[in-house]
């Protein structure tokens, strides 16, 4: 393994970064394209123009993600320092994910469907990656940023996590997975009870458990958070402009997924003011950081975040009551 780190480190570093983002973009898109393929005739469905519409999104996408993470750092956080080898393998590592998310969105976008055996080789994936390295997580199991005093000392971290990193691994991506499905499972369950039918299927929640268990439990809740918003902003222009009765609810889990993933270092950092007057003091700051390091504090927004969570499904059924662009011009 310490070989194929030092050839990691090699290619990345002696490669032009232009170079490295453009081979792992063509790889990216023929895997995507070759994956989209296979998908769509697993579900007994023309390929048509899919793979190739797949695989160049994937182009895009990979070029702006690898740029973001190799030449602005997108990813790194004070806590969470790879070491070389595995600091290019987690690139990789993370590359992996997001083709088996524009497989899981085309086939959603396609036919409502998320293939079992796509999430299932993306969970198997995430958890021998995570064992193997031990250094693949955004954020580690368990990190306390409420005990930092600047200057002098950093987050409290649990002292295990660095003697034993492997088993270190399978924590943060065995609770990372169940993050995924617990959570996407009380949206389906919520949804049932103000709906009055399920609003997700048992692919979203297997969907989750990928994510989970290739991102850690800290960016699954962020992306739990982040995805509805995402769907009601783009629900509502289709549901006035557009003719789809139903838009699936996996891509848009799959784009905040890769939202979170790319930006991860500023979403950690982030820090927001409760007072309209600048403050040094702590208490009137809101850092994400110290957030996913005080369980009161998780719980208390836990609940508001459900509450609000009942309040955007009840527009949801609203919206879903809308009369359609189409339906307007054939009333006329």
């Amino acid at each position: 393994m310490e070989d194929a780190g030092r050839v990691l480190t090699f290619l990345f570093s002696q490669l032009p970064l232009p170079l490295v983002v453009l081979l792992l973009a063509v790889l990216s898109a023929l895997l995507t394209g070759i994956g989209t393929r296979r998908a769509m005739l697993d579900l007994d469905l023309p390929p048509g123009r899919w793979p190739v519409t797949f695989a160049v999104v994937a182009a895009v996408i990979s070029g702006l993600f690898l740029w973001g993470v190799l030449s602005w750092q997108s990813q790194s956080t004070p806590e969470v320092i790879p070491a070389n080898g595995w600091r290019e393998g987690r690139v990789l590592y993370h590359l992996s994910l997001m083709i088996l998310l524009l497989i899981v969105t085309a086939t959603d976008l396609r036919s409502y469907l998320i293939l079992v055996w796509c999430c299932r080789i993306g969970i198997g994936l995430a958890l021998l990656g995570a064992v193997i390295s031990g250094q693949f997580q955004l954020a580690h199991v368990w990190v306390d940023w409420n005990a930092e005093i600047p200057q002098l000392r950093g987050p409290e971290i649990p002292a295990w996590l660095a003697i034993h990193p492997h088993w270190h691994g399978l924590a943060w991506s065995l609770s990372g997975m169940f993050c995924g499905v617990i959570l996407t499972w009380l949206i389906r369950w919520l949804g049932s009870w103000v709906l009055g039918r399920n609003a997700l299927g048992s692919g979203d929640i297997l969907l989750m458990a990928m994510v989970g268990a290739y991102l850690g439990w800290q960016p699954v809740v962020v992306i739990t958070a982040l995805a509805p918003i995402l769907a009601m902003g783009v629900g509502v222009i289709e549901r006035l402009w557009g003719n789809r009765a139903v838009l699936p609810y996996g891509p848009f889990l799959a784009l905040a997924s890769l939202v979170v993933m790319s930006c991860w270092k500023w979403i950690w950092m982030a820090e927001f003011s409760l007072s309209f007057e600048s403050s040094r003091n702590r208490a009137a700051v809101f850092a994400v950081r110290r957030f996913f390091g005080d369980p009161l504090q998780m719980l208390l927004i836990a609940g508001g975040a459900l509450c609000l969570l009942i309040v955007l499904l009840g527009l949801l059924r609203i919206y879903k009551s809308l009369p359609t662009r189409k339906t307007h011009q054939h009333s006329e």
